[in-house]
């Protein structure tokens, strides 16, 4: 296969890279797509656990995460190793993600978690990576833990986070006074989320106008959406995976909704296909975005966008959390280039916990993993409009104004950690 190449900031450190792979050339080590030799070193073992089944499909972040790999070994791989990946799915069962953690935390081979995104997974798995020595760059956080362990570090802003940025365009861009929200029941996820859009209203002197908690996977749309409507909202935050959020759109366009109401969704809505599923009577609906723009023309957004057409079936998702899975395990990668030397759990672990001031065009912000009690990075988020069957840029990066942040800032600032 090609392995598609580029240039990128390393130069300014003697560093040569290309898009994937690593190889050695005179003892500094380098990217090596140029050779077009595939890895066949010893494996480089990672895993991760996924959502993929049980009501909820996030899979995209592992697949996009793969995709890298792929690309990765097809080039040379670490240092002539290619990576081995090994994705389990939990099943929307935390007792399944517990024995799963077990599991790949037991496999000796393995030194790091990288690109996955569970529902339930993060309670469970973060404290056996402790135990085990294993650090997790996670693709996609979605329960509190996942932002409350000093072993995983999502790339992501988290549901909290976006649904916060999405009830502050609420109220500051279309002045909404009543705010809903429709979330699941999923613990530590829609309760969770809820509770930051309440903490951030009273911090505005506003109050809930009604909050609605469901089962996964809504089965009666119309019912959840009038049971929103009861407490009379102008604006209702949506914050489900986008199979749901799209059956409340569609359950809001038969009551006549569109302009009586403000909605406005977190970034699961934001992928390429989520304007055809609910049509053009939405022209104009809002989206938080937690990465760059889906189409954005910049370094690392164009190489995930062709990573995905060459190492991925045409219809893996190309949606926000895809990058995410990208960047994950471009993540990995750089650290373990610019680490060199013995790659074992002991070394990348140590190599993980210092990464600092990671910058991606994917971001608005520097990531970093650092020795940080939490892990919130991505707290800057971007807004996109549904235009013309497709997504429009409104507003660029903008901080999130959720209480909760307020400890996770101040360790940024006293541990330097995006510098």
């Amino acid at each position: 296969m090609r392995c598609p190449r580029r240039l990128v900031w390393w130069a300014a450190i003697a560093l040569v890279v290309s898009a994937c792979g690593t190889g050695q050339d005179g003892g500094t080590t380098r990217t090596a797509c140029g050779t077009g030799k595939p890895a066949t070193g010893p494996p480089i073992t990672v895993g991760a656990i996924v959502t993929a089944s049980g009501g909820i499909d996030f899979s995209s972040a592992t697949t996009a995460a793969k995709a890298y790999f792929d690309c990765v070994n097809a080039g040379g791989g670490i240092g002539g190793r290619p990576v081995e990946y090994l994705v389990e799915d939990d099943g929307l069962n935390p007792q399944k993600a517990s024995a799963l953690a077990t599991k790949l935390a037991g496999n000796k081979d393995l030194v790091a978690l990288v690109g996955g995104s569970s529902f339930v997974a993060c309670g469970v798995s973060g404290p056996i990576w402790e135990q085990n020595g294993l650090f997790d760059v996670l693709a996609v956080g979605v329960p509190r833990d996942c932002f409350e362990s000093p072993r995983i570090s999502p790339v992501n802003a988290g549901p909290r986070v976006s649904a916060v940025a999405a009830a502050q365009y609420a109220v500051e861009v279309k002045g909404a006074r009543r705010v809903a929200q429709i979330s699941n029941r999923v613990p530590n996820v829609g309760d969770w989320t809820q509770d930051g859009v309440r903490a951030y209203l009273r911090s505005k002197g506003l109050t809930s106008a009604g909050d609605v908690l469901h089962d996964p996977g809504i089965k009666d749309a119309t019912a959840v959406l009038l049971e929103a409507m009861r407490g009379r909202p102008d604006a209702i935050i949506l914050q489900d995976p986008a199979p749901d959020d799209a059956a409340i759109l569609k359950a809001a366009q038969a009551q006549g909704l569109r302009d009586k109401v403000t909605f406005v969704c977190l970034t699961p809505c934001y992928d390429t296909t989520f304007p055809g599923q609910v049509g053009s009577y939405w022209e104009g609906f809002v989206s938080n975005s937690e990465f760059t723009l889906l189409d954005a023309t910049t370094p690392d957004n164009k190489l995930w966008r062709r990573v995905m057409d060459e190492y991925a079936d045409d219809k893996a998702p190309r949606d926000s959390f895809s990058q995410g899975g990208f960047l994950a395990a471009k993540i990995f990668v750089d650290t373990l280039v610019k680490t060199g030397g013995t790659i074992d759990r002991a070394s990348v672990s140590r190599a993980l916990s210092e990464v600092k001031g990671f910058r991606s065009d994917l971001l608005c912000a520097p990531w970093y993993f650092g020795r940080a009690a939490r892990h919130n990075a991505n707290h800057d988020t971007r807004y996109v409009e549904m235009k013309g069957g497709g997504w429009s840029k409104i507003k660029d990066c903008t901080p999130t104004q959720d209480p909760d942040l307020a400890p996770i800032l101040r360790e940024e600032k006293q541990l330097g950690l995006t510098g």
